[in-house]
């Protein structure tokens, strides 16, 4: 994951066939962990993806998105490659990653661009110096070939310093324009004896949007860590919502003295395990104030894509 993190990319190439080479590219976008962008490599074609995102931009920036995607498939094909004859390896499933993004929040702009194999990171550009950096010495020959075949040092610096920027203000537009109104969010308390001896009591929220949202268990009213577990994040629930869950591990008898806490936006929602085993929803529907609580936060537009 990138905390703070306003653009980011992940594309990757495979070599799924043993001695065929033969390759497979596939991608996809996401802002603030919401699908909005699918490309295929078979189709060879840039897709929409989310009633928020559909219907917007045009033809002509979904065809500027493909381009861009598909010069970034030729060039990580030309690098697997290399990568490939340079350890040895003709054959077996392996991928070349490509990320790269920029962050913005408030008038500050950072960005990154790093290379991975086999999920392992090996090459990253360094803004400081405007240079590319190995991460390990064996990817010395590697990065000689990214820097002659791979985006020229002036392509890096424009896409990181102004492309990049750009793009992330035009889909927040696009996103922050249509807030879904999905209605208010759903807690849920189970319980059951696991392990011998002890209770777990687990709270789910439900229906979260945006996605900045902290579920916690209070015992007496206090808030209590020990014994808790969970996602430790929010996770998208693939409609545009999200979910998360804590659970906790008590003795018999002890449920009445916990409470599950959800705080969402500006309001705390306390939902006690007296109640028994419920599903409670809040009053109230999601406004439009909720995108000044998300402003507060960095966005984030992050393709992911793999071959």
């Amino acid at each position: 994951s990138w905390p703070n993190c306003c653009c980011c990319a992940l594309f990757g190439v495979g070599c799924p066939v043993k001695g065929s080479r033969k390759l497979e590219f596939r991608a996809q976008g996401y802002i603030d962990n919401e699908l909005f962008l699918r490309y295929d490599g078979e189709r060879t074609r840039t897709e929409p993806c989310g009633p928020r995102i559909k219907g917007q931009g045009g033809a002509e920036m979904w065809t500027r998105e493909t381009e861009d995607i598909q010069e970034k498939e030729e060039q990580l094909r030309r690098m697997l490659s290399d990568v490939m004859t340079q350890k040895g390896q003709h054959g077996g499933i392996h991928t070349l990653q490509e990320t790269f993004g920029c962050e913005t929040q408030g008038n500050n702009t950072g960005g990154f661009w790093r290379l991975g194999y086999d999920g392992q990171d090996f090459l990253s550009f360094d803004q400081k110096s405007q240079t590319w950096k190995v991460s390990v010495p064996s990817a010395h020959s590697s990065k000689t070939f990214w820097e002659r075949h791979g985006p020229s040092m002036e392509q890096v610096k424009t896409f990181l310093n102004d492309i990049c920027p750009d793009r992330l203000q035009r889909y927040s537009i696009y996103l922050g324009n249509q807030l879904m109104d999905t209605g208010p969010p759903q807690v849920t308390i189970s319980r059951r004896p696991y392990p011998v001896g002890r209770i777990t009591l687990t709270c789910w929220a439900f229906n979260l949007y945006p996605h900045e949202a902290t579920l916690a268990w209070l015992r007496d009213g206090k808030p209590v860590q020990q014994h808790t577990f969970g996602p430790g994040t929010i996770l998208p629930s693939g409609d545009g919502t999200h979910q998360t869950w804590v659970s906790i591990w008590v003795l018999p008898g002890q449920e009445p003295h916990f409470t599950c806490r959800l705080r969402y936006h500006s309001k705390t929602i306390d939902v006690p395990t007296a109640l028994g085993p419920q599903a409670w929803k809040t009053g109230g529907t999601t406004s439009s104030a909720s995108a000044l609580v998300a402003s507060a936060f960095p966005a984030m537009l992050v393709f992911l894509a793999r071959a």
